[in-house]
């Protein structure tokens, strides 16, 4: 095997853009280092599917010495003069080198012409040089996941020496090709005897008009299994990928959730990409496989880790649903198609798992939130919503609908972690992204109620209601108890109006349903503003039935014969009601107006605030 040749890239007489670019245009993202690594390789895996099933491996070990030699004497004999592959000798000298490799195989490989300058021919694809020599994503490529743009800067990011090696099996006319490169990015330019260089660097084979190209065949398939890294079968196609010298895990983690790198970036696949793990009538999208020094991590169960089991149900329900093999779910989910009015359009399927009780510690950040995703399956992000219950939770999963794909992929920054609606306008037409979010929000105000503020001492807003789709109903209050709270009391005499200018009441949350012994009940929150130290009042809380147009019914009306029932008043956290409630003021603690809840029937209540001396 031949020592491969360094090609370092000047700057281009009518201008170039310099290493340090591909990581600038990743720009700020609220993942961790191994979240985004994860995230980029697998939607370029996935992308590069050739059927719908992947295998997909990561695995972290230590070069033999044997290895070592093949690193230092022959792929980077020849090292640039700036730059972290500068590193690369004097690290060598201390210690064999850490790497992660990256495999993907029931993939196309890394295909196309090896120039970027060279066109495609009729149904070849580029993927050999956009992944290698370019960076940004030619409009050519469509909108998937991920199609080689700017977030493969994440490689070069996760080495300490700035380097990849890459090997790949494309089919070539007909005939798999294997294909061996170096490669580091994320350098800042620099000046060499008068020469501006880009800071890029590729280690490959110097052609005769002086530009790096691969190393192919046979040579480059026995250099990559001196280098350790995994090769396919000769007669299979795919990638692997290996990071020399990743970072250290605690560098970029203070507070690490994880034991390790290959720790890490197993979590990452279980909180991104768990729509891929699961379970199909084929087996699951993606096979996942996590190795640590040849010993093989647990495999991803999305349906047994409590951060993710009760999205992986919701989507289950969804992906059915969506299919059109079931109808939209019901009990413990329930689904809503998401649509534009104007022009109308489906925007996608929400479908949402509800559970009776609020999670622990260890599901915080990921209840009473929807899982985003597109075609790719991947999870754009969780998106904060309100919740649906007091004492239980939410997990939502959200799927764009294939016509309007395309939008939400543009809506996607470079790292594929938001959807910024912005980013997806077309002029004179509703903005699909930015509906579709505020369409999913609305679901879960408005799913147990419409919420608005109350102030002063007798106000009538805010509503609730039964929703249809709600299914069976969560979450409780222990009504079996209900008891008094304070003193007898002597109502004084002053007047409404002098009262509401020293302390006032207001809504502060949307009102929400409840079970109680397995009869519906609503409660409306609120909170005391103001007041004297030491004054005392007296909260008296009343609920109407809400006609068509938001009208109040009539107490001799028809619907008086459904009239709320005062359940009582729940304070602070306290699991019982009490049947009355008198606070001293200041008193910032949130307190709930609990009323029997008619059935299909809308309630707006009011809370009156009366002085009392105790």
């Amino acid at each position: 095997m031949k020592k491969l040749r360094l090609y370092r890239q000047q700057w281009d007489a009518a201008g170039s853009g310099d290493a340090q670019s591909i990581n600038n245009a990743m720009g700020r993202t609220s993942l961790d280092m191994w979240s985004v690594l994860l995230r980029e390789t697998l939607q370029n895996s996935w992308d590069a599917r050739i059927l719908e099933q992947i295998q997909f491996e990561i695995s972290e070990f230590t070069l033999s010495d044997s290895q070592m030699s093949v690193v230092t004497d022959l792929v980077f004999a020849e090292l640039p003069p700036e730059g972290k592959s500068t590193k690369i000798r004097r690290l060598s000298m201390l210690n064999r080198f850490r790497v992660l490799t990256i495999t993907d195989t029931c993939t196309r490989g890394l295909g196309g012409p090896i120039r970027a300058n060279v066109a495609p021919g009729e149904g070849e694809r580029s993927d050999f040089a956009d992944f290698i020599r370019n960076f940004g994503r030619s409009h050519l490529k469509g909108l998937e996941g991920g199609t080689y743009g700017l977030g493969k800067g994440a490689l070069y990011s996760a080495s300490e020496v700035g380097v990849c090696i890459v090997y790949s099996q494309p089919r070539v006319n007909g005939v798999v090709e294997p294909r061996l490169i170096a490669v580091s990015g994320g350098d800042s330019d620099y000046v060499e005897d008068g020469y501006k260089f880009t800071g890029r660097n590729w280690w490959g084979e110097i052609a005769s008009d002086d530009v790096v190209d691969p190393v192919l065949g046979d040579e480059a398939r026995q250099l990559a299994i001196a280098l350790g890294i995994p090769v396919m079968e000769p007669d299979m196609t795919g990638t692997s990928i290996m990071i020399l010298v990743p970072l250290e895990y605690t560098e970029l983690e203070e507070q690490a959730p994880a034991a390790s790198r290959i720790d890490a970036l197993r979590e990452a696949a279980l909180l991104w990409a768990w729509p891929h793990a699961i379970e199909t009538d084929a087996g699951p999208n993606v096979s996942f496989v996590f190795k640590s020094d040849d010993s093989e991590l647990a495999p991803i169960r999305p349906f047994e880790d409590p951060r993710t089991k009760h999205f992986a149900h919701a989507f289950q329900a969804l992906d059915k649903w969506s299919q059109g093999k079931f109808g939209p779910p019901n009990g413990l989910s329930f689904g809503k198609e998401i649509w534009s009015k104007n022009p109308k359009q489906q925007l996608g399927h929400l479908v949402v798992r509800r559970t009776p009780e609020s999670g622990s510690s260890i599901t915080a950040g990921y209840a009473n939130t929807v899982a985003l995703m597109r075609k790719p399956r991947m999870i754009v992000k969780y998106m904060p919503v309100a919740p649906i219950d007091a004492d239980g939770d939410a997990y939502g999963v959200f799927l764009a609908d294939p016509e309007v794909d395309g939008e939400f992929a543009k809506a996607e920054p470079v790292t594929h972690d938001d959807w910024v609606a912005s980013m997806s306008h077309v002029a004179r037409r509703a903005n699909f992204v930015s509906l579709a979010l505020r369409r999913v929000r609305e679901t879960f105000t408005a799913t147990s109620a419409v919420a608005s503020d109350t102030t002063g001492a007798s106000n009538t807003h805010g509503a609730s209601r039964i929703s249809a789709s709600l299914g069976s109903l969560i979450g409780s209050f222990a009504g079996n108890s209900v008891r008094s709270f304070g003193q007898a009391a002597e109502r004084d005499s002053t007047s409404k109006s002098s009262l509401s200018r020293r302390v006032s009441i207001q809504q502060v949350r949307s009102p929400r349903l409840h079970q109680i012994q397995g009869i519906v009940h609503v409660g409306f929150t609120y909170a005391i503003r103001g007041g004297k130290r030491g004054d005392c009042v007296e909260l008296l809380a009343s609920a109407r039935v809400v006609v068509a147009g938001g009208g109040i019914e009539r107490d001799e009306g028809p619907a008086a014969a459904v009239a709320p029932e005062f359940a009582g008043w729940r304070y602070g956290k306290e699991r019982e009601l009490r049947s009355t409630l008198i606070m001293e003021t200041p008193d910032d603690t949130e307190v709930t107006a609990v009323f029997v809840q008619p059935r299909e029937t809308a309630l707006r209540a009011s809370v009156e605030l009366r002085e009392v001396r105790l």
